[in-house]
């Protein structure tokens, strides 16, 4: 059996959609102050038959954990942003809290408890030993348990669990990311 690393704090965990240049949904996991992040570009799948290709990209800071709304220009960034899902995540394995970032990211294997109000249960997200892009491939694989199952849970599922809204609806009232708002 597995044993719960997080007993002092929860951790949170936060998926944006992001409708930019492709619509991905943007997984993040709090550590060391930061969260981590992974591009998943069809989204978490509560099938455990269903790897999910994932992209580790940049770390963001914790207050973008609210962003919801648009990140304006012509980048690749840009576009519109909600939060999917979110809530906490449970650590397993024998790891330090204080060190996720270092010990536990660099194991390649993370395996965790999501406590989320859409996405819950065992999940795994694996380093392949590929990279596409210019970037680390991971896979977003869902455990087998009462939390598993068949459908497409991002297609079930597409309003936002902060405002209600669908990628679609969200406007500029909503929020506009500018550089620098969250730190």
């Amino acid at each position: 059996m597995t044993k719960n690393i997080s007993q002092k704090k929860p951790l949170l965990f936060v998926v944006q959609q992001h409708h930019a240049t492709h619509m991905h949904w943007d997984f993040r996991l709090e550590m060391d102050d930061v969260l981590v992040s992974w591009a998943i570009p069809k989204g978490p799948s509560t099938d455990p038959q269903t790897k999910r290709l994932s992209f580790r990209v940049e770390d963001h800071v914790y207050g973008y954990k609210d962003f919801e709304g648009i990140i304006p220009g012509n980048d690749y960034g840009s576009g519109k942003v909600i939060i999917w899902d979110r809530g906490e995540y449970l650590p397993l394995g024998r790891y330090s809290q204080q060190n996720l970032h270092q010990t536990w990211l660099d194991s390649g294997k993370l395996e965790f408890e999501l406590k989320g109000q859409k996405l819950k249960g065992g999940w795994n997200l694996i380093r392949t030993s590929k990279r596409l892009y210019g970037e680390d491939t991971w896979l977003l694989i869902k455990k087998k348990d009462q939390y598993a199952s068949t459908g497409e849970i991002v297609h079930d599922l597409p309003n936002s669990v902060v405002s209600g809204k669908t990628i679609a609806e969200i406007t500029a009232r909503d929020g506009v990311f500018r550089l620098g708002d969250y730190k």
